[in-house]
């Protein structure tokens, strides 16, 4: 397999089809569903479908080159990339990579809000009211200095093998579209 299928292709094409599917699914109750269930049942349609035309140019033109950028360094990382079990350890390393991309999340976040807020973070904040796809919707300077280190540094840091890297990729992705859904729990 090809370094550029093995640690650009595939984890895009995943972690894409699942923040995708799920905004779709969350589109289709937005739209037909019953909005008492939502924390706020307003939804600005016109702020949706930019939203949606951003991510896609997000994805395609950012996590794209970032990914592909970023092949060298897995390899000096001398990350794992065969398929054997899955151990204990490996485990492990999957949870401590949820506490990391929690913590530099929190942390490049709450750095957005200090000092990138005014020029940068505020694009976010748009959304009053959140949706599904509005979860990636950020400006390309704070999507490559905040959503994409929350997503790639820990399984750098933790050292995971690539399929446990991959389980983290998936997992991150459904957290963010999750949290971003504006459905009460």
């Amino acid at each position: 397999m090809s370094d550029i299928t093995l640690y650009v292709i595939d984890p895009f094409v995943t972690s894409f089809l699942i923040y995708w599917s799920l905004s779709f699914s969350f589109y289709l109750h937005d739209k037909y569903g019953d909005l008492n269930k939502r924390i706020d049942p307003n939804i600005n349609w016109s702020l949706y479908k930019k939203t949606v035309y951003h991510v896609l140019y997000l994805q395609f033109c950012y996590s794209l080159p970032v990914l592909y950028m970023l092949i060298p360094f897995w390899k000096w990382r001398g990350i794992t990339t065969t398929y054997n079990t899955i151990g204990v350890f490996d485990l492990i390393k999957l949870g401590l990579n949820g506490l990391l991309g929690e913590t530099i999340f929190f942390y490049l976040h709450y750095w957005s809000h200090l000092i990138l807020y005014s020029s940068i973070h505020k694009m976010h904040h748009e959304w009053t009211n959140p949706c599904a796809v509005s979860a990636a919707y950020a400006h390309p300077i704070e999507y490559i200095v905040v959503s994409l280190p929350s997503f790639l540094l820990p399984p750098m840091i933790t050292g995971s093998n690539w399929i446990i890297s991959n389980i983290w990729f998936m997992i991150a992705t459904t957290s963010v579209v999750l949290d971003h859904c504006g459905y009460k729990n």
